[in-house]
């Protein structure tokens, strides 16, 4: 029998391939670590379970509650507060009618969820059937929880402890960090220990303090003898090139190996963690990432494996921490026919020779994104986003002329953002309208979501926000012990929120007005003449300019084309005076073929070298 059971349940958003075709990294490290240590270990992956129960059992259920509950978010209703009905029954039947009424306004119904609860409930009682063989002996049982697991997590962690109350219980994840570990461990008694970092260090220091070998536990909250919570001692995690590589007991699962997405960890934490609107500081994860040559032994790993084993997802909060590794990894996997599925970069490190790496990793099935969030200096610098517009733009342009499929959130509110910042927003995304048309770029407009733990929510008065005693999970039920539950938003109201609303209003219909736009009459392409000058011709929505720029001027702009540059080191480069290339520049600002920072000490010219095939 297992030292360890390590179980990850379905995912909220679990229609999509990213959710419902990708193992849990986190258990298929787990395995390889602790058998190297001696350990047995059994691993559930659930969650790759749930989809295929649905679909073989009511496939119309699955289109109309999901889909639509998909649509407009899991935060409003989705899969997780199925799963808590049945965990907090008591709270739900007090709770009908907030229920009917939420479901409501997104085109369901009551009876929609009652059948999905039903449907939810027998597929709990499969999971724990298939646990129940191994829970003999078994001295601790795991749940990874990320991305609202939460509560199906619990449920079946409940089913355990009942069955066999000796078994401990840990809890790890974004469901159940921060803050909000505490209130899980005060009112939910079968709940053990919960980890407050990275899972490694964290599951052997426990088995080894319940096998009576260690002193210590770590990076965990527990009770002590008297009932009371404490937070252990904290030790670094290992680091992740002397991690084991992941294994996954492939004939277990219900998928056919073609149609498994791999993830891959390229690395882990945030570099930045400064963003006002994030609570990735209070994860406690160390930021490290992975060589190329590790991350080559992986994919050769799996390629040892089956063939069939294509599909790849890149798990990283970042994953341009060493722009170096992308490039030699590109050089590996260039030609080899592998296809990736998402990734995150920041933008401040993000070139053209790194946007031609990603176009070399292989087919990219879904677009990778990229964290633009405003077009607007003063807005990026209440997020303390660490990058400029002027960066973003850049960035975007190289996108948009090497075809590379991106996509990016652009938040159409925040804390502090005023009707002059909104109108700067727009005043650019008309400006770059002829990069935001190109179809291999994906603009998400929403609006600005209040988690626990992040600056914002920590400091709420100096950010003129008031927000609500719960989150939004914990206020459709009634009479529910927690305030804060998993990582759901808080509902809010800024100090000037009739402003807010206009500017969030006003962003969104830019965006959708930009998407309008048709490509072929909406560009700005310069090309060499056949008398060597600079020909830019720029259309917007079918208004057509040609302007020839030569000598200086010709110079000047070229040298800007690729990469945002100082303006005082491109006019000493051609011998111009600063205020010869301030008049320059200025006649380009005002025909609207440069973008200039925000100091004005710096610009990018903003015409195309060419136009890219959309994205297929």
């Amino acid at each position: 029998m297992p030292d360890f059971i390590f179980v990850s349940m379905p995912y909220a958003r679990f229609i999509s391939r990213w959710f419902a075709n990708v193992p849990n990294v986190n258990l298929g490290i787990m395995q390889s670590f602790l058998t190297e240590k001696g350990k047995s270990v059994k691993t559930f992956h659930f969650h790759l379970e749930f989809l295929p129960f649905i679909q073989k059992y009511d496939s119309r259920l699955w289109k109309d509650f999901l889909n639509g509950s998909e649509h407009f978010g899991v935060e409003y209703i989705g899969l997780d507060y199925v799963f808590a009905t049945l965990i907090f029954r008591d709270k739900y039947e007090l709770s009908k009618e907030p229920f009917r009424e939420r479901l409501g306004s997104v085109g369901l119904t009551l009876d929609h969820f009652e059948e999905m609860r039903r449907l939810a409930e027998a597929f709990v009682d499969l999971c724990f059937s298939k646990l129940s063989p191994y829970l003999k002996g078994t001295k601790l049982i795991g749940f990874s929880c990320s991305h609202y697991q939460l509560s199906g997590s619990l449920l079946l962690c409940s089913m355990v402890k009942k069955a066999c109350p000796g078994i401990k219980s840990v809890f790890g994840g974004k469901d159940c960090t921060g803050a909000f570990g505490y209130e899980m461990m005060k009112n939910i008694e079968f709940v053990d220990f919960v980890g407050t970092s990275e899972c490694e260090v964290t599951v052997e220091s426990l088995l080894e303090y319940m096998n009576g070998n260690g002193r210590e536990i770590y990076n965990v909250l527990y009770r002590n003898n008297k009932g009371e919570i404490e937070n252990s001692e904290s030790k670094p995690n290992v680091s992740l090139d002397f991690l084991p590589l992941p294994q996954y007991d492939f004939q277990n699962f219900s998928l056919k190996l073609n149609e498994l997405i791999l993830p891959i960890e390229f690395g882990r934490g945030c570099p930045w963690k400064k963003c006002t609107f994030c609570p990735d500081e209070s994860y406690n994860i160390k930021c490290q990432s992975k060589t190329s040559g590790r991350l080559e032994s992986e994919i050769e790993h799996y390629q040892s494996i089956s063939k069939d084993l294509r599909n790849f997802f890149i798990l990283d909060s970042d994953a341009l921490k060493d722009r170096n590794a992308i490039i030699e990894l590109s050089n590996y996997l260039g030609g080899k026919g592998f296809i990736f599925h998402y990734a995150e970069f920041r933008a401040e490190r993000m070139d053209r020779d790194v946007l031609g790496a990603l176009l070399r990793f292989g087919k990219w099935a879904s677009h990778f994104q990229i964290g633009i969030e405003t077009f607007s200096d003063h807005v990026l610098k209440l997020m303390n986003k660490g990058v400029t517009v002027l960066k973003n733009v850049e960035v975007l342009k190289a996108v948009a002329e090497l075809g590379v499929p991106v996509q990016f959130n652009l938040f159409t509110c925040f804390p502090g953002m005023s009707t002059g910042d909104m109108i700067e927003n727009n005043r650019i995304m008309d400006l770059i309208a002829h990069i935001l048309v190109c179809e291999n770029i994906q603009i998400y407009p929403g609006e600005f979501y209040l988690p626990s733990d992040c600056p914002v929510f920590i400091d709420i008065e100096s950010y003129g926000i008031k927000r609500h005693s719960h989150s939004i999970f914990s206020l459709i039920f009634e009479d529910f012990p927690m305030p804060s539950y998993s990582n759901y938003p808080y509902p809010y109201q800024f100090d000037n929120d009739e402003e807010q609303f206009k500017i969030s209003e006003t962003i969104r219909g830019k965006v959708a007005e930009i998407k309008r736009r048709e490509p072929d009459k909406n560009f700005m392409l310069c090309d060499i003449s056949p008398d060597d000058d600079l020909a830019i011709k720029v259309s917007r929505n079918g208004w057509c300019v040609l302007y020839t720029l030569r000598l200086k001027e010709k110079d000047l702009y070229i040298a800007a084309l690729e990469k945002y540059r100082r303006v005082d080191e491109v006019a000493q480069e051609f011998g111009l005076s600063p205020e010869e290339a301030s008049d320059i520049l200025g006649d380009f600002e005002r025909k609207g073929l440069i973008l200039y920072s925000a100091d004005r000490k710096s610009f990018l010219s903003l015409a195309m070298r060419m136009r890219q095939s959309s994205f297929p």
